[in-house]
């Protein structure tokens, strides 16, 4: 079999030959060692503008941030207050739209870490959301607007960094 030459090579070209016998080598084996159970596992990094969720017992703090929609809105960041009930029943038990200034000013505090920090809905909402630091713990306290009564709590668990919940929520925001 003749070679033809290569489609754009200039006339009187040499073709190339092509090595035909097979190759020597053997292939290398596998180097990765099994994981084992003390191992820890790092998360898959977020994608931008998912939700942050802050668990608790029996409520969860969502956090979203709604990304500008050039001619139509600015960013705002959202607010979910979620109940749980047994099995995999919930329901939202309250809510709050920021402003992106005033979301920026929020999660700037709770990055580091004042206290007591108050997030209130300037664009939409019906509670607000006091931010406690006590030791390493963060306790969140829920409030119908208007009202002094706490709906309900939600303690943050010492596996949680606040730090980058607020950081991630920020580099959403655009900061």
């Amino acid at each position: 079999m003749t070679l033809t030459p290569i489609r754009g090579a200039p006339p009187g070209a040499s073709i190339p030959d092509f090595p035909v016998e097979k190759p020597t080598t053997e292939p290398s084996p596998a180097t990765a060692t099994p994981t084992t159970g003390n191992q820890r596992h790092l998360p898959p990094p977020r994608q931008p503008y998912a939700p942050i969720e802050i668990p608790g017992d029996r409520f969860t703090l969502a956090f979203r941030v709604i990304p500008e929609q050039p001619a139509i809105s600015r960013p705002t960041m959202t607010i979910h207050v979620v109940a749980h009930i047994k099995g995999d029943v919930s329901y939202t038990v309250g809510h709050l739209k920021m402003s992106a200034s005033d979301a920026r000013r929020f999660l700037t505090d709770l990055r580091n870490r004042q206290s007591p920090i108050i997030a209130k809905g300037d664009e939409d909402g019906t509670v607000e959301i006091e931010c406690t630091f006590t030791g390493s713990r963060h306790i969140f306290s829920v409030r119908t607007l208007g009202e002094g009564r706490v709906m309900c709590r939600v303690l943050s668990g010492v596996e949680l960094d606040i730090e980058t919940v607020a950081s991630d929520l920020l580099a959403d925001l655009g900061v």
